[in-house]
């Protein structure tokens, strides 16, 4: 995700710029997963409420408990499964034990050293902005990597751009944790030199022994459409010689979707990018809006295999939009997994939850199901101007789920209606 305001300061014109994503490289700087959803109804007072809880203790006064994305960290199956780890944009790894409690997750501090890298940034005559989507991931033989974007800026481009590059740890990881301590080392996408949208929102996927690269490529320039790509890799630290194959991007067809479009923008923008294999399918976790808004959210689309064959993408859970909610009556729209922008439209949490994204469906040693994501507290959403708010102040949620995911059902031909029922959130 991208601080889009944090590319021209903080001011409502944040919201005109023509480059948005998150806090990506055009918009917003800065996680295992899915299963597509019915959470909760929309119609005021029609359903309860999702059990949302909180993963840290915020003092808001000192600052503390806040947290930015929040990446599942993947450990070896013998590594203490009953630990969940959590990375991020937040320099700070996240520690909590199944069964999950309220605020009960601890933070310790993540340091990372871009030494290598520097020369490169300075040949380019670029400067080191940040380091943001920290994914800290462990293979099954124990071996721990990082993926990370850099963001950098140079006289001439427009704003801050992001590269994505790898890390290795300098210490070793305490028992049931992940390292602390990274070196960044490698670029795996982008340039230091070059302007570029997208390239963030990195993570790795395993899937049947193949290690693959998951992160945000900008597909259109003007207006900014960004989409999700998989890159197969020779390691961690080696891309496969071919091109990245495109997961999900914003939808075109028929006028596209209202839902999707970057605040009062016409850009369109999918990111974030959690995937999981579940029973035969394959569930990408996203998020679409503007990430310092009300209209940031989590939605969810699948597969029925991990690279869809040229042409089609992964498909989003819809549903007409009879009242015209989104502006366009009779149209299709998106289900989300859960947005704060309408309260006419379903699994609106705008009560608990503002602005929820970058989800990720998690199962715990027991077989329990979560939503983890990311957002803010109705209370307390500093603005910046624009209906944004200080992105600094997102923390991290998590909802049970109750998942019932037909092993011998087709992604493509079942309707949405039963895509929607396969995930629903446990209420309060």
């Amino acid at each position: 995700m991208r601080e889009f305001y944090n590319l021209i300061g903080k001011a409502a014109a944040w919201l005109t710029l023509a480059g948005p994503g998150r806090k990506s490289s055009a918009l917003r700087p800065s996680g295992t997963v899915f299963v597509a959803v019915v959470l909760f109804s929309a119609e005021p007072g029609q359903a309860a409420s999702p059990a949302i809880e909180p993963m840290t203790v915020v003092n808001v006064q000192a600052e503390t408990g806040y947290f930015q994305d929040p990446y599942p960290v993947h450990k070896a199956p013998a590594n203490s499964p009953e630990i969940q780890l959590i990375s991020g944009t937040t320099p700070a790894l996240l520690n909590g034990a199944y069964p999950l409690q309220p605020q009960g997750f601890q933070a310790l501090p993540v340091a990372i050293n871009r030494d290598p890298l520097q020369p490169e940034i300075d040949k380019a005559g670029s400067t080191f902005t940040n380091y943001q989507n920290l994914d800290m991931f462990q293979t099954s033989s124990g071996e721990w990597h990082m993926v990370l974007a850099i963001g950098v800026i140079k006289d001439g481009a427009p704003h801050y751009w992001t590269v994505v590059v790898h890390a290795h740890p300098d210490v070793p990881a305490k028992p049931g944790l992940a390292p602390t301590q990274w070196t960044a080392d490698t670029v795996l996408s982008g340039s230091f030199s070059t302007f570029l949208n997208g390239n963030y929102d990195c993570k790795y996927f395993e899937d049947k022994g193949q290690l693959y690269l998951v992160y945000v490529e900008n597909l259109k320039a003007n207006p900014v459409r960004n989409g999700i790509v998989i890159q197969p890799m020779l390691s961690p630290a080696k891309p496969a010689p071919v091109a990245p194959t495109l997961l999900l991007q914003p939808n075109e067809h028929g006028g596209g979707f209202n839902s999707e479009l970057y605040a009062n923008t016409t850009a369109k923008v999918i990111e974030v990018a959690n995937l999981a294999f579940i029973n035969n399918k394959y569930a990408l976790a996203y998020s679409t809006g503007a990430y310092q808004t009300a209209g940031y959210k989590a939605g969810v689309a699948w597969s029925d295999t991990l690279l869809p064959e040229p042409g089609p993408t992964y498909r989003k859970v819809l549903m007409k939009d009879t009242h015209g909610v989104w502006g366009n009556p009779g149209h299709q729209e998106v289900r989300y997994l859960l947005q704060s922008q309408e309260v006419d439209w379903p699994n609106y949490c705008g009560d608990q939850v503002i602005g929820p994204g970058v989800p990720s469906l998690n199962q715990s040693p027991g077989g329990s199901w979560y939503l983890f994501f990311g957002g803010f507290a109705p209370k307390d959403t500093p603005p910046i101007g624009g209906g944004a708010f200080e992105a600094s102040h997102r923390r991290p949620f998590y909802l049970g789920l109750k998942v019932s995911v037909p092993a011998d059902a087709r992604v493509d031909s079942v309707s949405d209606a039963e895509l929607a029922s396969w995930i629903t959130e446990e209420a309060q």
